[in-house]
């Protein structure tokens, strides 16, 4: 397998992953919202559920993070090469910390999803037993 080909492989099953934790994490609140008390005017959710809907919001918080900090800093990138007088085909170093911000975000909100999901597992197997 050439290098490149493990990039692109990363490149897809990454995006992928964030698709779909963001597809869990909105399914996530729904089930939360199925299961709250209360009536129309003043629905309450039960406290076993606040936690896996804090992770899920959390979740769509690092989804959007993810995103802004990885544009804001290789937006940043590109403007200050281009007011060091770079060419739009210049090859210009960038060093791999430039996408530790983005990462950090991806990964926590694949952590924030699946502790919310295992959340809503014992409580669904709570309320089904």
């Amino acid at each position: 397998m050439k290098l490149n080909e493990s990039l692109t492989t990363y490149r897809e099953l990454s995006g992928k992953a964030s698709d779909v934790a963001r597809h869990l994490a909105f399914a996530g609140i729904a089930v939360v919202w199925i299961f709250k008390t209360g009536n129309a005017t003043s629905p309450k959710i039960p406290s076993e559920l606040i936690p896996p809907v804090t992770l899920c919001v959390g979740a769509l918080a690092c989804d959007l993070l993810q995103y802004v900090t990885g544009a804001l800093i290789w937006g940043a990138f590109h403007r200050i090469n281009e007011k060091r007088n770079h060419r739009e085909d210049d090859d210009v170093p960038a060093s791999p910390k430039l996408n530790w911000p983005a990462l950090t975000f991806y990964w926590v909100k694949l952590a924030m999803v699946i502790i919310g999901y295992v959340y809503l597992i014992f409580y669904l197997k709570k309320q089904w037993l």
